[in-house]
């Protein structure tokens, strides 16, 4: 928190943004995130099968540490959890947890390097699970690129499993607020329906994403009907405040069943 008489940061600038946003123990996490990946690299080098958990470290420490941001989100109350809020933690701090993932394994990939263990670990099987001969030749970067969609992917199911249940619960009406839904008691109740509604829409969208991609008709099918439910129950039940819509320059919303 800023002490009174201080200036607040400017949010503006990538700088201002970080000092309000990246906490201290997010830091703190993505430190440990650093040290965790470089720790499962050094193990996955003697892991020519791929069976040693403790090698998947290189893809979770940075996971962890770009998702934790998000996470941290649930205890503090004083924090917006709008979708326009939220959605640049899912990008920018993945890619802080992967910069520090590459930068450790790169220096323990070197140090493998310079004292023979990786040639040793390729020569004893030239198919090593993590570092085959034929392989990139920076693994660590591609491991840091992986550690940074695992956590992407990580902060969006923590943002849509627990932080938006959690804000309907918990603060519905700054979740109505936020939303650019119509505040007032009288639409209150279909208003948080209608919100409890959105994440059962995206893990409706994973599902069908998953079933399309995996050649699954008729799991794509029965998915695709209940979405298309969801969504059309939504749009029944949501009142939106369209003139805070018009004055932030979105779309009004569309409302079905509606006399206004």
């Amino acid at each position: 928190m800023t002490a009174p008489g201080q200036n607040h940061p400017d949010t503006r600038t990538l700088r201002g943004w970080l000092a309000v946003n990246y906490s201290i123990p997010a830091r703190i996490v993505a430190v440990a995130g650093a040290l965790a990946s470089a720790w499962g690299l050094a193990v996955a080098v003697g892991d020519t099968e791929g069976e040693r958990p403790l090698s998947w470290l290189m893809f979770l420490g940075p996971a962890v540490a770009g998702a934790f941001p998000t996470l941290e989100l649930a205890w503090r109350g004083d924090r917006d959890l709008s979708m326009a809020t939220v959605k640049p933690r899912w990008f920018a701090f993945p890619f802080f947890g992967a910069l520090g993932a590459v930068i450790a394994m790169g220096a323990t990939e070197i140090v493998m390097r310079a004292t023979g263990a990786l040639a040793a670990a390729q020569a004893q099987d030239k198919w090593h699970f993590w570092f085959a001969v034929d392989g990139p030749p920076a693994p660590s970067i591609l491991f840091g690129l992986l550690g940074y969609a695992a956590g992407l992917l990580l902060a969006i199911v923590i943002f849509v499993v627990v932080l938006w249940p959690l804000q309907i619960i918990l603060r519905p009406r700054q979740a109505i607020a936020e939303n650019m839904m119509d505040t007032s008691q009288e639409h209150f109740r279909r208003n948080r329906l209608a919100l409890a509604l959105m994440p059962l829409m995206v893990i409706g969208a994973v599902v069908i994403a998953i079933a399309l991609t995996s050649g699954n008709g008729p799991l794509a099918l029965v998915a695709i009907l209940i979405e298309a439910a969801l969504v059309v129950v939504a749009m029944v039940l949501q009142r939106v405040d369209k003139q805070h819509r018009t004055e932030a320059g979105v779309a009004a919303g569309v409302e079905l069943d509606s006399d206004r």
